[in-house]
């Protein structure tokens, strides 16, 4: 019978088959090793079980085992809690260090929730084509940009269907680009480029026609305009003193209702230039001119009464405006008048009166000091020879 072949693993259990006897001493193994132990399907399955020991290195006495086992253990690294964001983390040159804290800045943004350090924001200003440098608003000529607002004031109230075209919204040209024409969605948009021109050369000239379009639109030409639109916002009396404040120079006085009637032809006749200087002196006013309106269908109802340019006829004229004003036949009283016309006129109260004493019936004259809007009134020759004056601002040198 063949000796019971012995495990490589060990001595056999004892009672096992080929077991040496008590006493006798086994032959020692030169291939013993310490087996490895590993894990059971139900060690992975039941995590909750006893502890699997560790693997133990084959070869303990090793140089690297010698090293890993004296190896320290490294404290662990807090992580710096995130930066809270803000409007003032937006600056670019802002830097994060490795210890989550930042370094100091002298030119950070200023934020509102910040302490006064750090440099204000101004608006953003657009940037000057060329070698010339921006010239401060201060810094202009007050003489040069009121004959520049002058010039387009003017120019704005010329034609009035130019001057709806701007009232009413939709595209309007930038008259003081000049040849480098440009247009603009509305106006406020042509504002904002008026007031930050693109370059030097016209900046006087741009910033006339900015305030020439806050007169026109009644906005507030002293502040600044930026998109929350704030200076569009003007008190009523304010918008009528800045339109009422033009005046057309020479000085004239517009007045209605000098008309008297058809002739057999079917044209209109009325009070030319001979009697309404008649006229203007029996009512005590001297110095001024008359100047009846003609159109396709004879006399238009109009005349025109130019003083002298200068402050005495200045003077008379709004010394005549404030006669007719005060029997309510001034710029109000003719818009009331005006909107009631019938086509018999004749028997219209507002319009004609009849005299106690001889029954004779006169027309009822109204007028009013002519100002920018009233250019388009005026016959073309007189609206290319006037101007625009400040009365608040007259010189009576320019």
């Amino acid at each position: 019978m063949a000796p019971a072949r012995t495990s490589r693993w060990g001595p056999p259990p004892p009672g096992a088959a080929g077991a040496a006897p008590a006493g006798d001493k086994a032959a020692p193994s030169t291939s013993a090793r310490t087996p490895t132990p590993t894990r059971t399907a139900d060690s992975r399955r039941h995590p909750g079980g006893p502890p699997v020991p560790a693997p133990q290195a084959r070869n303990p006495a090793s140089p690297a085992a010698a090293l890993r086992s004296q190896a320290q253990p490294q404290p662990a690294v807090e992580t710096p809690p995130p930066q809270p964001y803000g409007f003032h983390n937006l600056d670019r040159r802002t830097m994060l260090l490795a210890d989550g804290t930042m370094p100091p800045h002298e030119a950070r943004r200023k934020h509102p929730a910040d302490q006064d350090e750090g440099f204000p924001r101004h608006p953003k200003q657009p940037r000057l084509d060329g070698p010339h440098q921006r010239t401060p608003h201060a810094a202009v000529d007050r003489h040069a940009l009121r004959r520049a607002f002058l010039k387009y004031a003017k120019m704005l109230n010329e034609s009035s269907v130019q001057r709806r075209s701007y009232l009413e919204g939709g595209r309007v040209p930038c008259l003081a680009c000049g040849r480098s024409y440009k247009d603009f969605a509305d106006v406020h948009g042509l504002v904002m480029h008026a007031y930050n021109p693109p370059n030097a050369d016209s900046f006087v000239d741009h910033l006339g026609l900015h305030k020439a379009l806050c007169v026109l639109m009644g906005w507030d030409y002293t502040k600044v305009p930026e998109n929350s639109k704030g200076y569009q916002s003007l008190p009523s009396d304010l918008v009528q003193a800045s339109r009422e404040d033009l005046i057309v120079w020479p000085p004239t006085v517009i007045i209605h209702n000098t008309s008297t009637g058809r002739k057999k032809d079917g044209r209109f006749e009325g009070l030319g230039n001979k009697e309404m200087d008649k006229k203007m002196t029996e009512l005590g006013f001297s110095g001024g001119k008359s100047k009846s309106l003609y159109g396709k269908e004879g006399h238009m109802g109009l005349t025109l009464i130019k003083f002298a340019n200068n402050p005495s006829g200045l003077k008379e004229a709004e010394r005549l405006a404030e006669f007719l004003e005060r029997q309510d036949h001034g710029r109000i009283g003719w818009s009331r008048a005006h909107a009631s016309r019938s086509v018999d006129s004749d028997q219209n109260p507002l319009l004609v009166e009849t005299d106690t004493r001889t029954a004779e019936k006169k027309r009822i004259l109204y007028g009013y000091l002519a100002i920018a809007s009233d250019l388009d009134e005026l016959d073309s020759d007189s609206r290319k020879r006037a101007f625009l004056k400040s009365r608040r601002e007259f010189d009576p040198n320019e």
